[in-house]
């Protein structure tokens, strides 16, 4: 059993709302929830978080900058004291946003894009989103704003990710960050999207070559992996300390709050792991609760299944991601969309 939590990153999904229909949506984005936080309460979340020691709260949605007071909002983040940054579309970043965006202090970024336009356009469900996306990052970019690009990989992109790191390269990204498109939400009804267990081999090299490029490289983020000998050089960012996977982190070291006030280890993760609601308790209170988030913080090697009982990393691996090992399998305990499982072990530790 896994006792000792400190939080120390968290999402705030702003709203629902969202310009785009992205086939790739988890969370099925396009409306706002019926009765989405208001401004003073946002305000109550943030500094919540900051005294229960967050360093790095990302604004996210649907799509942030749909609410109109989405300035105040960050404004508000960045007053109560962790580094603050941002995940967006670009469908609404014009020279207004990005002056709003300078004034509130975010440190960072990150703007989504998933292809080149043919394939951006397609996966958004919008005409015009990847011309956007693209002025987001250069705008951004100009103005001196730190930006990164977030990609979702999966079928219908993953022979044309070559092409995308020329572009994002060309409009100023500084970081590219790579995610597996989990089959949830729109994406759980689309067959030809999701990449299967049985391609990881090729996700792997496809990010190796990437990483062997002049200019711009990838980074894998937290449900691509697990372990292999090159699991650092695989999911550590340029001018950044290595990294390895060290399990899910959801309810151990990062938490996510819903637009309606909902909380969750993780944005990714289902609705039904809700741990509570700050309408309607303080936010310290479920945080502080050893019996929620109990997928990770009462972990037991016993709970693992498939491939991943009798693996030999996985004490410090626990499964994988849990967003994805629920959306794949229902349950957490089993990651087989794993690297370790396509290109070999790492070494014994």
């Amino acid at each position: 059993m896994i006792r000792s939590v400190r939080l120390h990153v968290a999402v705030a999904e702003l709203t629902l709302a969202c310009p785009c229909r992205c086939v790739t949506c988890g969370s099925s984005a396009g409306r706002a929830r019926p009765d989405e936080l208001g401004l003073g309460e946002w305000r109550t979340v943030f500094r919540d978080l900051a005294a229960l020691g967050t360093q790095r709260l990302t604004l996210s949605g649907g799509e942030p900058l749909a609410r109109p007071d989405w300035p105040a909002l960050a404004r508000a983040a960045v007053r109560a004291g962790p580094a603050v940054d941002a995940i967006t579309s670009g469908w609404s970043l014009d020279d207004a946003a990005v002056r709003e965006i300078r004034r509130a202090g975010l440190y960072a970024v990150t703007v989504s894009v998933d292809g080149p336009a043919e394939v951006h356009d397609r996966l958004r469900g919008v005409a015009g989103s990847h011309r956007r996306a693209l002025e987001a990052v250069r705008r951004l970019d100009a103005a001196g704003v730190r930006v990164g690009v977030a990609t979702q990989v999966n079928r219908w992109n993953l022979g044309r990710l070559a092409a995308t790191a020329r572009e994002i390269q060309a409009a100023g990204a500084y970081a590219w960050q790579l995610q597996l498109t989990m089959p949830a939400g729109r994406a759980a009804d689309v067959p030809d999207l999701v990449l299967g267990p049985e391609e990881m081999g090729t996700v792997h090299a496809a990010i190796r070559r990437l990483q062997r490029r002049r200019g711009l490289r990838p980074f894998a983020t937290d449900n691509i992996g697990y372990l292999t000998p090159d699991d650092a050089a695989l999911r550590t960012a340029a001018r950044t300390p290595p990294r390895r996977w060290m399990g899910c982190f959801a309810g151990l070291r990062a938490v996510a709050v819903t637009s309606d006030g909902g909380v969750k280890g993780c944005l990714s993760l289902p609705d039904e792991l809700r741990e509570g609601n700050v309408r309607e308790e303080p936010l310290a209170r479920i945080w502080g609760d050893p019996e929620r988030f109990a997928y990770n913080r009462r972990f037991e090697r016993s709970s693992l299944w498939g491939a991943c009982a009798t693996c030999e990393a996985a004490e410090p691996c626990r499964g994988g991601c849990t967003a994805m090992a629920i959306a794949a399998h229902g349950r957490p305990g089993r990651c087989d969309r794993c690297f370790r499982l396509a290109v070999g072990a790492a070494p014994a530790a």
